[in-house]
C-alpha cells in the first residue's frame, strides 16, 4: 500500500469515530427537594417536579404550581496512563467546566379527579473537553464530546379514588451532538513519532423523537406512600456535518497527501439511542419524617451499537459496537419538617453502564456513589411560596481499561462531581 492509500485510509478512520456519550450520563436532577434525599422522590414527591418523578403524584397537589429550578454540574476528571500505550507516568486532565441544567414545570388541578403537568427539562446530557488538545495522548479518540438534550413532557394524572392515582403523558426529546478529534500519522523519517495532519468534527442540529411515560401513585395510610414509574426509550434521528480541517505540518510532501486525501466537507447522520428508565419507591412518614427508599433501573442496554452515514464518501461508513449494560441505582432519603424550615440529606448508588472496552476519553464512565444534602423554606402570604436547594458530591469510583479496550488507550480514570440546585413553586 503507497503512503497516499495508508494516508487515506487514516483519515476514513478519524471520520468515524467512537461516539458514547450518553451511558451512564442520565441528569437525574431535576428537582431541588428531591434531589436534597438523594432523588429518592418516586412516592413522596410534593411539588411539579412530579411530572419528573412521577406524574401520577400530580393528583396530590392543590391548586396550580409553577415551578423553577436548575443545577449547575461541576466535573473534575483525570487520566493515570498505563501500558502499552500512551504508557505510565502519563497524566492527564479535563477541562474544569460548568454545566447549567434548567427545568420549569406547570402543574394544575383541573377538575376533583384530574391533574395535568407540563414540563421542560434536559433528562440526558454529556460534556467532555480535555486540556491542551494539541499534546493531549487521547486526542485521535477525542479531544471535545458534548451531547445535549431538551424534552417536553405532558402527563395527565387522574385519581381512580384516594388511595390510588395513576398517570399517563407523551414526550418530545429534542437531542443535539458535537465531537472533536485529530488525524495522527507518522512523522516522515521514522523514529515513532507522530504529528497531527487534521481535524474532524462532527455536529449535528436539533432533532427530534418522540417517548411516553406512565405512573401510579398509592397512599394506603397517612404513614405509607408507594410510586412507580416509567419513561419509555427515545430514538432520535440526528444530522449534520461533518467538516474535515487540515492541520500544516511544514513537510510540503505530507501536506500534499494529506490535501489530497482529505475527505470532503458534508453531511452525516446518526441515531441517538435515549434509554427506557423505571422507578419503583416507598416512603413512611412517622410524625414529621419522612423516609424513602427507591430502586431506578436504566435499560443502557439499548446502545448496542452506533451507526453513521455519509451523505458523500459512503465508504466511510460505519456501525461502532458499544454493548453497554443496564444499570440499578439504590437512591434513599430522609426529610424532617420543622416550623421554620425542612432539611434532606440522601445517599446512592448507581452501577456502571460501559464495559471496560467501550470506555474512553468521550465517557469515562464507572459506577458512582452520591451523597446529599438539602434545604428547604415555605414563606409569603398564605405560605404559597417555597424554596429548595441542595448539593450534591458525586465520587466516582476509580475506572481502568483493560488490554482489550476498542481504543488501544489504557489507564485509569478518577472522576469527582459536585452539583448545586435551586428551585422555586410557587401555588394558587
Amino acid at each position: 500500500m503507497n503512503a497516499r492509500r495508508r494516508l487515506a485510509l487514516a483519515l476514513c478512520l478519524a471520520a468515524a469515530p467512537e461516539i458514547a456519550w450518553a451511558a451512564g450520563y442520565g441528569i437525574y436532577e431535576q428537582g431541588a427537594a428531591v434531589l436534597g434525599m438523594a432523588g429518592a422522590g418516586t412516592a413522596s414527591v410534593s411539588d411539579a417536579s412530579a411530572v419528573f418523578y412521577n406524574p401520577a403524584a400530580l393528583s396530590r397537589l392543590e391548586g396550580t404550581h409553577l415551578f423553577l429550578g436548575g443545577a449547575g454540574l461541576t466535573p473534575f476528571t483525570s487520566f493515570a496512563g498505563a501500558n502499552p500505550y500512551p504508557g505510565f507516568g502519563v497524566t492527564e486532565e479535563m477541562k474544569h467546566r460548568f454545566f447549567p441544567i434548567p427545568n420549569v414545570y406547570l402543574a394544575r388541578r383541573w377538575q376533583d379527579r384530574l391533574s395535568l403537568g407540563l414540563g421542560v427539562d434536559s433528562p440526558f446530557g454529556l460534556g467532555t473537553e480535555w486540556k491542551d488538545p494539541d499534546q493531549f495522548t487521547g486526542r485521535y479518540i477525542a479531544t471535545k464530546a458534548e451531547l445535549k438534550s431538551v424534552n417536553t413532557g405532558l402527563a395527565a394524572a387522574y385519581a381512580v379514588n384516594r388511595m390510588v392515582s395513576v398517570a399517563l403523558g407523551g414526550d418530545a426529546m429534542f437531542a443535539k451532538v458535537e465531537l472533536r478529534r485529530r488525524t495522527l500519522v507518522p512523522r516522515p523519517g521514522g523514529g515513532g513519532a507522530q504529528v497531527d495532519v487534521a481535524e474532524t468534527r462532527l455536529e449535528s442540529d436539533y432533532k427530534s423523537g418522540l417517548g411516553w411515560n406512565a405512573g401510579v401513585s398509592v397512599v394506603p395510610n397517612d404513614r405509607v406512600r408507594l410510586g412507580a414509574t416509567y419513561r419509555s426509550k427515545v430514538i432520535v434521528d440526528a444530522e449534520g456535518d461533518a467538516t474535515f480541517r487540515q492541520i500544516p505540518t511544514g513537510d510540503p510532501v505530507l501536506d500534499a497527501l494529506v490535501a489530497a486525501s482529505l475527505p470532503r466537507n458534508q453531511g452525516v447522520s446518526t441515531t441517538l439511542r435515549f434509554p427506557a428508565i423505571w422507578a419503583l419507591g416507598g416512603a413512611w412518614t412517622p410524625s414529621a419524617w419522612t423516609i424513602e427508599a427507591d430502586l431506578v433501573y436504566t435499560e443502557w442496554s439499548l446502545f448496542e451499537d452506533l451507526p453513521l452515514h455519509f451523505e458523500r464518501d459512503s465508504q466511510l461508513d460505519q456501525t461502532i459496537v458499544e454493548d453497554y449494560d443496564n444499570t440499578l441505582a439504590i437512591r434513599v432519603g430522609a426529610e424532617h419538617r420543622l416550623a421554620a424550615y425542612t432539611y434532606r440529606f440522601g445517599y446512592y448508588f448507581e452501577q456502571e453502564a460501559a464495559p471496560s472496552e467501550s470506555v474512553s476519553p468521550i465517557l469515562p464512565d464507572a459506577a458512582r456513589h452520591g451523597a446529599t444534602l438539602g434545604l428547604g423554606k415555605t414563606f409569603g402570604p398564605d405560605r404559597r411560596w417555597t424554596i429548595d436547594l441542595y448539593d450534591l458530591g458525586l465520587f466516582v469510583e476509580k475506572r481502568s481499561t483493560n488490554s482489550v479496550n476498542r481504543d488501544d488507550y489504557n489507564g485509569t480514570y478518577k472522576t469527582f462531581l459536585n452539583a448545586l440546585g435551586l428551585s422555586l413553586d410557587y401555588h394558587w
